[in-house]
């Protein structure tokens, strides 16, 4: 008897390798990060994840481990929902007598009733976690309480005393807040004091995160605004502070722009095992499909390559993780055919032009025009325009990976990142006014 073949039409039957130095989860689906930490000799990775599925679902978070934040394994599922909570939404990651505290949104949506809340889940060893799912947060304490918007917890240690950062949404301005709680145990938190509402916070603030460079504080977070048509649009922001934690004091000193793209949602800062305020981002975007999806591909969503902050004139800069140029296998001048997409490109220009990027199918999958003294990044239908404007001479870092393109502009003044379907693992240049551009190097990687 012949045997009966079974084929099967669903998803994730295509495997792709959407990265080789950005963070990515090898099947499902990954969106906001939820902290990073140096713990055990290694770095401990934590994502909001649906371990089955390319697509929002079975919302649990993940956890994998890196020596060094360009190669990662170990990847595990360290909280997931039980029968009585629908969803393990995003937070953070603190270390606490040698194991580590993972402070989480607790989401319950059922019977037309939704409600969000904060929960803990401790480990070890970094990699199983346990979780009584009691809430955290004594929200009797808290003013313009709205329980369905009340998500994102971040942890942050100062002297002896826990303060948690929370979004939140003000109902009477209908306008984001953060709302800051304070714990000495790490439990019961209480409300102190809050930041906003503000309208750079949109009609809802997500993700919120603190960090501290020299004697100022950098809040980063993301919002959601709806367009003239009512459409939900998400970006990404900072705040510079002047902050007194102790005295529940803040003082606005500048409002910033984190990304110029999209494709750049709910950053969270970290600590290098160095010392120094690095963040990583969710790589895509709420506001269209993405092209994983559209192609049937295994694993969906990328974080960003890790960024060091620093403060320079008043504004936040951003610079690539050095670890990267350990990487590097050759360097030359770009005189026409291939490279890798796994190429780090250094270009100096002083008036106007545009690279082609070609696939070696001949597609031209990622456009990028310097014009008018901003700079356009443009895939398909997508297009990002700088936010600042370049008088002078402008000098890029472009960071290419199999699916991504993420720009440093004039030392990290200002980043524009954006995912890409290349569909090819090799890219050549097409060029248009190349005598103004200065330089133009290439250095391939080997990872």
């Amino acid at each position: 008897m012949k045997e009966k073949t079974v084929e099967i039409n669903s998803l994730n039957q295509k495997s792709q390798k959407l990265a080789s130095y950005h963070f990515y989860a090898p099947k499902g689906r990954i969106n906001d990060p939820n902290g990073v930490i140096f713990y055990k000799d290694n770095y401990h990775i934590f994502y909001q994840y649906n371990p089955y599925e390319n697509h929002w679902n079975n919302i649990s978070i993940g956890v994998a481990t890196s020596k060094d934040l360009l190669k990662f394994d170990d990847f595990k599922v360290a909280l997931a929902p039980t029968k009585e909570v629908d969803g393990i939404f995003s937070g953070s990651i603190i270390e606490k007598d040698d194991n580590l505290h993972l402070i989480y949104t607790k989401h319950i949506e059922r019977n037309n009733f939704r409600k969000e809340s904060i929960s803990e889940a401790f480990s070890n060893d970094g990699i199983g976690f346990k979780s009584d799912f009691k809430d955290l947060v004594d929200e009797d304490t808290l003013p313009l309480f709205d329980s369905e918007n009340f998500r994102d917890p971040f942890i942050y240690k100062e002297k002896n005393t826990y303060y948690l950062f929370i979004a939140s949404r003000d109902k009477e301005e209908n306008l984001g807040k953060v709302f800051v709680l304070r714990s000495k145990t790490l439990d019961n938190f209480k409300y102190y004091f809050e930041i906003g509402p503000l309208e750079v916070f949109g009609e809802m603030v997500e993700c919120p995160a603190i960090g501290k460079i020299g004697d100022y504080y950098v809040l980063v977070y993301s919002k959601i605004k709806k367009d003239e048509s009512g459409k939900d649009i998400h970006t990404t922001g900072y705040l510079l502070l002047d902050m007194d934690l102790e005295n529940g004091y803040y003082a606005i000193l500048k409002c910033g722009v984190m990304d110029a793209s999209k494709d750049f949602y709910a950053p969270q800062l970290f600590k290098t095992k160095s010392g120094e305020l690095a963040l990583i981002s969710w790589f895509d975007s709420w506001d269209y499909k993405p092209f994983e999806q559209e192609h049937n591909l295994e694993s969906c969503g990328l974080f960003t390559y890790p960024r060091i902050l620093e403060i320079e004139n008043g504004a936040i800069i951003q610079k690539p993780y050095k670890e990267i140029q350990k990487h590097v296998e050759t360097q030359f001048k770009y005189l026409g055919g291939f490279i890798k997409t796994t190429s780090l490109i250094k270009l100096v220009a002083f008036d106007e032009f545009k690279i082609d990027f070609i696939n070696d199918k001949n597609e031209k999958v990622l456009e990028l025009l310097y014009y008018k003294d901003r700079l356009h990044l443009r895939s398909g239908d997508l297009i990002d325009t700088s936010i600042f404007e370049y008088k002078e001479e402008v000098v890029l870092l472009i960071m290419l990976d199999n699916s991504s393109c993420e720009i440093f502009v004039n030392h990290g003044k200002e980043t524009m990142s954006k995912r890409v379907y290349f569909n090819s693992d090799k890219l050549k240049l097409d060029i248009t006014k190349q005598e103004h551009i200065d330089s133009l190097i290439v250095a391939e990687l080997k990872i």
